[in-house]
């Protein structure tokens, strides 16, 4: 055998090795580097206001992922009431090594979360979902996109089938909104399903927000102060045997208050369900004759049960 001939045969071999080694040595840097992160920042702030604490962390997903599993996490978002936090029973995250920089989140098991009011008393809410995905994509101006999805969400005071949020910066200042939740069941047995398309404008006063350089209540009172308004394009819901649909807009009040405009229609004839609870804190109050025909709309929300968000 020549020379050139143990070339050709040497040579895509050791192509593969140094391809091979580069790959996981730039697996250990990632790893490394995201370890010594979150050990560093463990039970001090990941951004203004946001704090989160593990007992312990493990990274595997050699040699084109890193995945993350936690033990022991919290969160906790400080607000201008108190803290509000959320401790996940199994909690896990998983990033590429290569391509767009995003993240993508799952929590299993028993939740607990924990916030407090505007008049300083304390809640806590234990709950179980058959699955907890979300994402995260971050762009040049910080975090351009993020997606929920809850299956299976089960508590005492609500039950859910599904709930879905997402959101999206747009090239315009705005950003878009979807909310949608199938079958949420109250203690009352009242069966409610809501789908919201919406867009967000004064998004430029959201962005040291998006970029993790201020509160997320700070943020908000910049888009306040810029006279920012949610705008429902689209509203649907079915509630206690009726369906409703309607537009508006949205905006927060100088006591930080949710305010606004925001009609609802009947699709037909309001026939309520025998039994069903048409008043709840965050629904529309609806008072019609059940036994005599009733008007299609409009039915106007009462905004002022809504506390201050900050």
């Amino acid at each position: 055998m020549n020379y050139s001939n143990r070339f050709f045969l040497y040579a895509p071999v050791g192509l593969f090795l140094a391809i091979a080694c580069a790959v996981g040595i730039h697996w250990w840097v990632l790893a490394s580097r995201l370890g010594s992160w979150l050990d560093a920042h463990n039970g001090r702030e990941v951004a203004p206001g946001v704090t989160m604490a593990f007992a312990s962390r493990s990274i595997t997903g050699f040699p084109f992922s890193l995945d993350t599993v936690f033990r022991g996490l919290s969160i906790r978002v400080d607000t201008p009431h108190g803290p509000t936090q959320w401790r996940p029973e199994e909690f896990a995250m998983h990033a590429l090594t290569y391509g767009r920089d995003e993240i993508i989140f799952e929590a299993a098991g028993k939740q607990d979360l924990s916030w407090t009011k505007a008049d300083g008393s304390k809640r806590d809410l234990v709950f179980a979902v058959g699955s907890l995905h979300a994402s995260a994509i971050r762009d040049a101006t910080g975090l351009a996109r993020f997606d929920l999805d809850i299956v299976g969400f089960n508590s005492q005071p609500l039950i859910a089938k599904r709930v879905q949020f997402h959101t999206r910066r747009d090239k315009v200042d705005k950003f878009e909104l979807a909310v949608t939740a199938d079958d949420l069941i109250f203690p009352s047995n009242s069966a409610l399903s809501v789908a919201i398309t919406s867009r967000v404008d004064a998004a430029h006063a959201l962005d040291a927000a998006r970029e993790g350089k201020e509160r997320w209540y700070t943020g908000l009172e910049h888009w306040r102060l810029a006279t920012g308004k949610v705008y429902l394009t689209n509203l649907s819901e079915e509630f206690c045997g009726v369906k409703y649909f309607g537009r508006g807009k949205l905006w927060l009040n100088n006591l930080h208050r949710i305010d606004g405009t925001l009609p609802l229609y009947a699709a037909g004839p309001l026939r309520i369900s025998p039994g069903c609870h048409t008043t709840s804190k965050l629904h529309y109050e609806i008072v019609v004759d059940i036994n005599k025909p009733a008007a299609i709309g409009p039915f106007h929300p009462n905004f002022a049960k809504i506390g201050p968000l900050y």
